[in-house]
């Protein structure tokens, strides 16, 4: 079992990913239970419970795992599981308790904090269990948390891109216990000409190196939505330029799998709309470009040392001249290319494209403003 809290898994073929996917699956299981006979222990104070865990499949191995990371146990009708750490969040959010002073409990005073408020909480708990662990506590009720199967949801990802578009190719798949992303790179003239017919009307050339990315991206433990990213991929270092919002589905409400197919229907007129919304920035000139990437990049909530080279890799190749909105609509994209280089894991780049993509809602000429950035 691929037990641990912190496992991650790549795949370059979609044959490996889904096939894994589905073993994951196979060997899972969603629980509905009252929450208020739902209890949390502490390895360290049950010992006995420890022991009954030990007796199971690699259960000394799991264990020891949860000893590293949570150190704690749920107790779900007669079963007990150890909990995952993708499960702390969502068990403190069923049991209506919030706080940084939880992570400071003890983990037999945060068990008992934890089973003084499940008790006292009304309604079914929807448990998610899977590689040895309880990975996720939602709300049980049917408004509440909507389970999208993982290996339904990227094998309708997979048949739509290869029907859809004119050429395919998965480029990555990745697994782990908060999230799951899959990507496809496109040449599909149709979407890309879009793009080439836009720059000319500005003077420009697209690169010769160009085609479109899908991501889609989903979580069984409500860090994310089914969500589905659309950007471009530019020149021989194949940069990555975002193109809006992504199409969501959130787990709630009775969203269903039907839901993320009609998203991905919209994804080519999605695509398009937003390629076609690029235009106006060409309208817009600023005159402290660096600025502005600086500030917005702020706003969005991205990272003080990544703003700080992004505007300054701006500066250094453009000067302190002015440029339009789009030059620094790319440059803000410049970001990713640069987390990339440095390593940064799928789940922060995952957390970077959505910050960026959010800056294209934000007025650029606000944020054109002479003086020194303070990050």
């Amino acid at each position: 079992m691929n037990y641990q809290d912190d496992l991650s898994a790549a795949f370059s073929e979609k044959e490996g990913f889904l096939e894994f996917l589905d073993g994951i699956e196979e060997r899972g299981c969603w629980r509905v239970f009252p929450t208020n006979e739902i209890q949390v222990f502490s390895l360290a104070e049950s010992p006995e419970l420890c022991r009954e865990v030990e007796a199971e499949r690699e259960g000394a191995d799991i264990l020891q795992d949860t000893r590293a990371n949570t150190g704690l146990l749920l107790k779900v009708g007669e079963e007990h599981y150890p909990l995952g750490a993708t499960a702390i969040k969502t068990l403190e959010n069923r049991a209506r308790i919030s706080g940084y002073a939880l992570q400071d409990l003890g983990r037999g005073k945060l068990a008992r904090v934890l089973n003084d408020c499940l008790e006292v909480t009304k309604g079914n708990a929807l448990v998610r269990i899977h590689e040895g662990k309880a990975r996720a506590v939602h709300g049980g009720g049917k408004s509440d948390y909507a389970v999208l199967p993982m290996p339904e949801l990227f094998e309708a990802s997979a048949i739509h891109m290869e029907e859809q578009y004119e050429r395919v190719r998965f480029l990555s798949g990745y697994f782990d216990h908060w999230l799951v992303t899959a990507s496809w790179e496109i040449q599909d003239s149709r979407l890309l000409d879009t793009y080439r017919d836009m720059l000319l009307q500005y003077g420009q050339v697209a690169e010769p190196e160009l085609s479109a990315q899908i991501k889609v991206h989903s979580s069984d433990v409500g860090v994310s939505g089914a969500n589905i990213f659309y950007s471009l991929l530019m020149g021989k270092e194949r940069k990555p330029l975002v193109l809006g919002d992504a199409l969501r589905v959130e787990h709630s409400g009775g969203a269903s799998l039907a839901d993320f197919s009609r998203n991905l229907s919209q994804v080519f007129a999605r695509y398009r709309e937003a390629v076609e919304g690029l235009s106006g920035l060409f309208s817009e000139y600023l005159t402290y470009p660096a600025n502005v990437i600086a500030r917005v990049m702020k706003k969005a909530g991205i990272g003080v040392g990544l703003t700080a080279k992004t505007a300054e890799l701006f500066r250094a190749g453009h000067g302190f001249g002015g440029c339009n909105g789009y030059e620094v609509y790319c440059g803000i994209c410049e970001c990713i290319f640069l987390a990339q280089s440095e390593g940064a894991g799928i789940r922060a780049l995952t957390d970077l494209e959505e910050k960026v993509s959010r800056c294209l809602a934000f007025p650029f000429k606000e944020y054109d403003i002479p003086g020194e950035v303070r990050y």
